[in-house]
């Protein structure tokens, strides 16, 4: 086990080479080392791997099963997955230089500031429309089913849900308190086709949660990329169901946006 981390961290960091260690493995990977930084609540995790002698694995396949064993207790600030050659630097003398260098000038002050005074309403529209073109909506006024067709073009697309209701509360981190929870099974069919079957929470720890409200709790909330699909007319068969913390829901409708936001 190879981790640098900073104080307070090695349990967090040691619980991270727990879960994702057999998994990776599995795929190849022969050692695995971890950057650990920050503060339990707000870690910053650097993944690095090196893979057997033969094997050939994709970053992003690699970055996907380090999603999925990521271990729901931690709270992660930032997630990052790279060949071991790639990892920060963990020199206590050369960290402190380079936190020296990236003090903000008197340039970088001013210019931080002048973005800040950007319209509000203009910034708002670039930060939604950075979600990706709207492609389909499976509406949802509550518990129950609902469709939606579309033309896949090959291109990477996301799942959103859009929620609007309220609950009895819920535990979590501050950011989680604000998400409807709502669970969809969804089953994707291609030309006809049964070609995935999905089951996704929206009160869910995700490496980077990707949240818009306007005012909370009508918020749209990232769930996770839809499978890569080939060419060709699609069809989404949506369940939804509510926690049964929840108490009225306006809004639980399941969206796929174009593309992704991180």
């Amino acid at each position: 086990m190879i981790i640098h981390a900073s104080p307070g961290m090695q349990q967090c960091a040691e619980m991270l080479h727990a879960a994702i260690e057999a998994p990776l493995r599995a795929l190849g990977v022969a050692q695995v080392e971890i950057v650990a930084r920050g503060s339990p609540s707000a870690g910053q995790y650097w993944v690095g791997y090196r893979l057997a002698p033969g094997m050939q694995r994709s970053q992003r396949e690699l970055t996907e099963q380090v999603k999925l064993s990521f271990p729901g207790s931690l709270s992660c600030q930032l997630l990052s997955v790279v060949p071991a050659e790639r990892l920060p630097e963990t020199d206590p003398i050369v960290i402190q230089e380079q936190r020296r260098l990236r003090r903000p000038t008197f340039g970088m002050i001013a210019f931080f500031g002048a973005i800040a005074l950007i319209p509000i309403g203009w910034v708002g529209w670039m930060m939604f429309g950075a979600r990706g073109d709207l492609i389909v909506t499976a509406p949802l006024r509550g518990a129950g089913t609902a469709e939606a067709r579309f033309v896949s073009m090959g291109d990477e697309l996301g799942l959103w849900a859009s929620l609007d209701g309220r609950g009895t509360g819920s535990p979590g981190s501050k950011t989680l308190r604000q998400i409807l929870p709502v669970r969809y099974d969804i089953e994707v069919i291609h030309d006809g086709k049964p070609l995935h079957t999905l089951s996704v929470e929206t009160q869910r720890n995700r490496p980077n949660q990707k949240l818009f409200c306007t005012i909370s709790p009508n918020c749209e909330v990232y769930l996770e990329d839809l499978p890569k699909l080939p060419p060709g007319p699609v069809l989404l068969r949506v369940k939804g169901t509510p926690h049964a913390s929840v108490t009225s829901v306006k809004d639980m409708s399941l969206l796929v946006r174009k593309g992704t936001f991180f």
